[in-house]
């Protein structure tokens, strides 16, 4: 049996279509602007970003939708060696999370006892997402709906609909 914890009140949870997620390597001699001009290039849409430079050169990890695997294959092909590929993953979006601290400590602890990666965590004032494995993002929502409570008019988690810029 589980031990009893108070919920946190958030708005609602949203889960991403099937993405591939872009690590650019910290020693590479890639910048970051070329790599982002030659995705723009090939028309390849960047879902989720998060870069830093604490320890040198601006690096970071990005998300991609499935289905621009190839174009950002050719597009990348001047920095091979520069980055990674992972997929497929999937991004789990709590929202507005309030700024509850609790929230990212409850949440790394519940998709840890369940079992489930965790590839990256990022956070803005209304949003906060975690990128785990695509496959797995309904045993996700389990463990997180354990984590916080949810509006009975909340949204569906996955989109009904799909916008594609052109």
């Amino acid at each position: 049996m589980e031990p009893l914890i108070e919920k946190l009140s958030v708005g609602g949870i949203k889960l991403s279509p099937e993405l591939i997620q872009i690590h650019l390597l910290p020693d590479s001699a890639a910048a970051v602007n070329q790599v982002f001009r030659r995705l723009a290039d090939f028309r390849v849409n960047l879902t989720l970003v998060s870069l830093e430079a604490t320890a040198g050169p601006l690096t970071g990890v990005f998300t991609i939708s499935a289905e621009d695997r190839l174009s950002a294959e050719s597009a990348l092909q001047p920095f091979k060696g520069a980055f990674e590929m992972l997929s497929p993953v999937g991004a789990l979006t709590i929202f507005p999370h309030r700024s509850q601290p609790a929230l990212i400590g409850g949440l790394l602890s519940v998709l840890g006892a369940a079992g489930l990666p965790v590839y990256g965590l990022a956070s803005s004032l209304s949003a906060l997402t975690v990128t785990t494995d695509y496959r797995r993002l309904d045993q996700a929502v389990a463990a997180v709906c354990r984590l916080v409570d949810l509006p009975d008019n909340h949204a569906p988690f996955r989109p009904e609909f799909r916008v594609k810029q052109l």
